[in-house]
Order: structure tokens, then sequence, then C-alpha cells
């Protein structure tokens, strides 16, 4: 009996950490628009992210050379949940020049635990194999925004756009990953030039 209050005050003692160090950061971000360059601090900021039915936290510290793809989203959005297939196949199709990620901020109605219910067999968001931010505050207050769907694209750490839902289309990704792929050739080649030969 102890020993499961003692499990349980520790992981309310590690949510409320996680929470309040997410909420010092986000303190310190400022909006982003089209143009703007991510710092690189910005993508070392862990969230807590949910996959399938498991909460752990990541950053996207490790994605800096593939076009990024936030999408803002909510599990009543029926606009949201229609580019899921459409996310899942272009991430499958360029897992090393493609990181798409899912946002659900605050404010949306969704909660961790009504996700993971939603994740279950059974739920409207069972399948989906692509993981997703919870209770977000982070990505919200870098991208804000009035509507959702709401997609951010990011090459090489800067927003390369901000748009809705008509512009995700297979065509447009395949286009933005082609326009990566070239930029990360390009830092290359510039970092190989400056580097001496001898």
């Amino acid at each position: 009996m102890r020993k499961n209050i003692y499990c349980v005050l520790l992981l309310l003692c590690s949510i409320c950490t996680g929470l309040w160090a997410q909420g010092k950061q986000v303190d310190s971000i400022a909006p982003l628009y089209v143009g703007a360059k991510l710092p690189r601090s910005f993508l070392a900021l862990e969230s807590r992210v949910l996959k399938g039915m498991e909460l752990s936290t990541a950053s996207l510290s490790g994605d800096f050379n593939k076009l990024i793809i936030i999408d803002f989203w909510a599990s009543w959005c029926g606009s949201c949940l229609k580019k899921f297939p459409l996310l899942e196949e272009m991430q499958e199709k360029f897992p090393d020049d493609l990181k798409v990620l899912l946002v659900n901020s605050v404010g949306t109605g969704d909660t961790v635990a009504s996700l993971i219910v939603k994740a279950r067999p059974d739920g409207a968001l069972a399948g989906l194999g692509l993981p997703f931010v919870v209770e977000d505050k982070l990505f919200l207050k870098a991208f804000p925004h009035r509507a959702i769907p709401h997609y951010v694209w990011i090459i090489g750490g800067e927003v390369a756009g901000i748009t809705s839902s008509d512009f995700l289309t297979a065509e447009n990704v395949v286009m933005m990953v082609e326009r990566n792929r070239m930029y990360v050739q390009a830092v290359s080649k510039l970092k190989r030039f400056r580097e001496p030969g001898y």
C-alpha cells in the first residue's frame, strides 16, 4: 500500500516538475513568422509526447537537417484528422528527410487522459503511427494561430511557410523535401569549402 502511494506521489511530482519547467521555457519564447530563424535552443526544448498509449518526452534537436512540418490539431477537428493518413504516408516515404510533428495545444479541450483513451485500439486515434505533442504551450507560443489545422514548414531551422490544410498535399510535401535536400547539400558544400585542405 505504501509502495503504491509512494509511486503515485513520485509520478505527480515528476509531472508537476515537467509542467513547471515547460512554463519557464515558454516565457522566453517570442512568436516566429515566415523567414524567422529558430534558435537551436528552441529545437532542443523537450515536450510531452504521446505515441500510441505511451507518454514520454522528445525534442526536435536531431531533426535540424530535415523538413519539419508542425501540425496543430485537435481531436474534434475533422479537417485535422483527415490529413493524418497523408502525413503518415509522407513520413514513411521520407524517414531521413522529413519530421512530422503533430501538436495538440492547451486550449483545444483535449487532455493527456482523453487522448490516451482515444489512442486505445477502439478509439478515434487508434492506429495513428505518428507521435504527437500533448497539452503544448511551447509551440503555441512560438507559432500563434487562431484556426486549426495550422501547419508550420521549417527548412534548415528557418520558417519556410505557415499554411492551412489546402497547401498540405503530397505534391507540396515532395517539393519541400526536395527544397530541403538542396539546402542541406548547399550547406554541406559550404562547410567543406570553408575547411582548410591541409
